[in-house]
């Protein structure tokens, strides 16, 4: 199977708004490579989907004020962001075109306290975020040692990071217990996905 840098960023934002398939798809590339590297980013990239997808954090985020929304670099917008973007009828006012990069600035112009108005339409990145964001988990995709899945870094005020964390500590726990061993990234995410309809 041969995927390019987009498309991968591309079903994996598809994959973190909910799209399974798309998951499985780039979850079972990611798995194909054989590489430790490859297999912690699907590691993470399922713990970010059980996040987004299984886990209500609204109390969460408003304890934090949206803080990761407030600080930190410009979130550069892929062109399927933009085109989302565009394609809702969202101002681009706020948003900066520097060297045919489109950024979205920090504090972010869309927070509405510590809502994002344009949730259904967020970023790549900031769906991603904490668990898949590449560079706040560099060290641990380099440093996993691969005997259990990889433990996330989650920065220090993300109370819904670690309130999800909690929970897929919870379901791996329970995957060992029921089948006799570790779970590959997709068997953690179907195993969400079967524990959240019972």
């Amino acid at each position: 199977m041969s995927i390019d840098a987009n498309q991968i960023h591309f079903l994996t934002k598809k994959a973190l708004k909910g799209d399974l398939e798309s998951a499985k798809t780039i979850i079972n590339f990611l798995m194909s490579l054989e590489m430790r590297e490859a297999i912690a980013v699907a590691y993470l990239i399922a713990y970010q989907i059980i996040m987004n997808i299984y886990m209500n954090l609204g109390e969460e985020c408003k304890k934090c004020g949206g803080i990761c929304c407030k600080f930190g670099s410009p979130i550069e917008l892929t062109e399927f962001d933009l085109s989302e973007i565009i394609a809702e009828g969202i101002s681009l006012s706020g948003i900066m075109n520097e060297s045919n990069k489109y950024l979205i600035p920090r504090p972010c112009p869309f927070q509405d306290g510590w809502r994002c108005r344009i949730h259904e339409n967020k970023p790549y990145a900031c769906l991603s975020y904490p668990f898949a964001v590449e560079d706040i988990q560099k060290d641990v995709i380099v440093s996993w040692n691969s005997s259990e899945p990889p433990k996330p870094f989650i920065p220090q005020f993300c109370v819904a990071g670690q309130k999800t964390w909690d929970y897929i500590k919870f379901l791996i726990e329970s995957f060992k217990k029921e089948h006799g061993k570790v779970p590959t990234p997709l068997e953690l995410l179907e195993f969400a996905n079967s524990s959240s309809k019972s």
